[in-house]
């Protein structure tokens, strides 16, 4: 009871309540849902019980923060390693990454020459052979060039190096030693359109294949570090007073003449191409590796020779090397990480799907200069020495992993997370032979009795951790298609990530991810409502003092209530002795019983409604 005998006081006002007609209540944390759409999905189900928030594809990459904002794809993710998600629908485990050759230089640069040939340049050395077999041999050992090769190239009968003083020139597939052509000394070298280009510093000129300069010799500013063809036109990547400038030569289709280069795009001041593997060209798609990352381009399809270039992608730092193949496109970084685009799928202008791909989980590699694909495999080397290359032997990484990102369920109130699930993909599961059940005991084992064969393998984690860094982890039973964790952790965001590990008996294989799925209920802070009839009358008898007798100026109350109203202020709300609360006066309602005896006002209830702070 309030002081003086009154049941409740509004901003120090006290009063008697009419009890019959008080209410208190709980506002609902979620207003009343419709869908009129006719496509069912997790936005069709009942949000009373839980929310859930799931992903079944992967396929368009990385670069993607936040998993559910309101402009975000649900088929994208935050970052990845060693995880293969552009197939649709699933994720798993890479390739493990195997060294196929080692060294002390380096100016490892690796391509396939004529489509069956792998050749790598080691020191003096132009080593050739398969990697999977030769694995470091090499035998045939090498093509000795006289002289540290800067860059080398091939027009598929013969190979061409740069060893800084001269062009060496070498058979495809053959160990006998390289013969010097012609007397141009250049750092850059490129078979490209059919022309053989070398550069020296800002100089770049067209050898014939006997190493003797052409018509075409022009100086230009900057020095060249890369030459790439293109389908009308050949490209030099020029640095420039710290800016990358890409200049494009096109071939005159009367006499076959070069012309004078002239810039077909250009990189931010600051950035600039990083080496002789730095650009490649299929088809009207470019990709060009520069200090700050990697830029996917497009060459004009109406002059046949102009780039535009796309946002630099620059997750993993600056890009060494870059290469495609068919629909893929490849690129390196720092500390031996490679990364995969895929070229049929973009995410934003110029920008395609893409995620880390071949990675290092710890210790200090080089910079990745140049990958090629070959037999299928992925190999590249680093500036370190090293060679390296999908397992022959088929072994997949120990481990590998998903960060889906931060998963807010789309609003900064608090959740209670109930679950997290995971389900492997059916065709990891295979059906058994059928039984023939002879007793009822041969019925106690329901996946038996489905004739299902467990055949996942390895596992898989789902990590959820909450806003203050505490995390729960969820182990997907490899002996069932699907596992729930049951737990209860409260937070406005979670982080979700997925670590797939490989079998731990057959290095060959690991889990298949098709899905997984978080299940919460909304924890807003909680609003109470209050409806409190308040006896407005010129004199009551309180419970305090034997009956004591209070008396109001009814019109002055109800004017006092209403400027609550107004201001819209938090006032102080008590109720008896026990409780108090910080209020909004919302709304009055006035239900008169008559005048006062002065005819100055009614006397009534007047009904208060009031709510509360967010509590919770």
């Amino acid at each position: 009871m309030v002081a003086g005998g009154f049941d409740v006081a509004v901003d120090g006002r006290k009063y008697l309540v009419d009890t019959a007609g008080y209410r208190r209540r709980t506002i609902p944390a979620q207003r009343e849902q419709r869908d009129t759409s006719t496509d069912v999905g997790e936005h069709t189900l009942s949000s009373a019980g839980q929310w859930i928030r799931s992903q079944t594809d992967w396929s368009y990459g990385s670069g993607q923060r936040h998993y559910d904002i309101a402009d975000a794809d649900r088929r994208r993710f935050d970052t990845s390693a060693n995880v293969d998600v552009f197939t649709e629908g699933q994720i798993s485990l890479c390739k493990a990454i195997e060294q196929k050759a080692t060294g002390s230089n380096s100016n490892l640069y690796a391509r396939v020459v004529n489509g069956t040939v792998f050749y790598f340049s080691d020191g003096t050395d132009l080593k050739y052979g398969d990697p999977d077999v030769n694995a470091g041999a090499y035998s045939p050992a090498a093509t000795p060039m006289g002289g540290t090769i800067q860059d080398w190239t091939s027009d598929g009968a013969s190979v061409y190096a740069t060893i800084g003083s001269a062009v060496k020139k070498a058979t495809v597939s053959n160990t006998t030693t390289a013969s010097t052509v012609g007397s141009f000394a250049g750092d850059v070298i490129e078979f490209a359109n059919g022309r053989l280009l070398s550069a020296d510093g800002a100089r770049i000129v067209e050898l014939n294949s006997s190493g003797t300069v052409l018509t075409f010799d022009k100086t230009l500013t900057g020095t060249c570090k890369v030459i790439k063809g293109g389908p009308t036109a050949i490209y030099a990547g020029y640095n420039d007073n710290g800016q990358g400038i890409l200049y494009g030569i096109s071939v005159s289709t009367t006499d076959g003449a070069l012309s004078y280069p002239v810039p077909a795009a250009v990189l931010p001041v600051g950035e600039t191409f990083t080496g002789p593997f730095s650009i490649d060209v299929f088809g009207e798609v470019m990709v060009v590796g520069t200090s700050a990352g990697v830029r996917f381009g497009v060459i004009s399809g109406q002059d046949q020779f102009s780039v535009s270039l796309g946002p630099v992608i620059d997750d993993g730092g600056a890009a060494y090397g870059v290469r495609i193949v068919g629909r893929y496109a490849y690129w390196g970084t720092t500390n031996g990480n490679t990364w995969k685009a895929d070229l049929v799928k973009f995410v934003d202008t110029l920008v395609p799907a893409y995620s880390k791909f071949l990675a290092f989980d710890s210790g200090s590699y080089g910079n990745v200069q140049s990958l090629e694909v070959f037999d299928s495999k992925l190999f590249f080397t680093d500036s370190s020495g090293e060679l390296y290359g999908e397992d022959a032997s088929g072994d997949l990484a120990a481990t590998g992993e998903v960060t889906v990102g931060l998963v807010s369920f789309g609003t900064v109130a608090k959740k209670v997370l109930r679950a997290t699930s995971g389900r492997f993909t059916a065709a990891q599961n295979t059906l058994a032979s059928p039984t023939d059940y002879a007793t009822v005991t041969d019925y106690q084992d329901p996946l038996d009795y489905r004739g299902v064969t467990q055949g996942v393998t390895g596992a898989v984690t789902i990590t959820v951790t909450d806003d203050t860094n505490a995390s729960v982890a969820l182990a997907v039973a490899s002996s069932q298609a699907e596992t729930a964790y049951t737990g209860a952790t409260t937070a406005e965001v979670y982080e979700v990530k997925l670590t797939l590990t490989r079998d731990a008996s057959d290095t060959t294989t690991g889990p298949i991810l098709e899905r997984w799925s978080l299940h919460a209920r909304p924890q807003p802070q909680r609003i109470e409502e209050i409806i409190a009839p308040l006896i407005l009358q010129g004199m009551v008898t309180t419970s305090g003092g034997a009956g004591a007798a209070a008396y109001y100026d009814t019109l002055d109350e109800y004017n006092a209530l209403r400027t609550l109203v107004v201001s819209a202020a938090e006032v102080t709300y008590e109720e008896g002795t026990g409780r108090t609360d910080t209020v909004t006066v919302e709304d009055l309602e006035l239900q008169p019983l008559r005048f006062s005896d002065d005819n100055s006002w009614w006397e009534g209830t007047c009904l208060v409604r009031m709510l509360t702070s967010p509590q919770g």
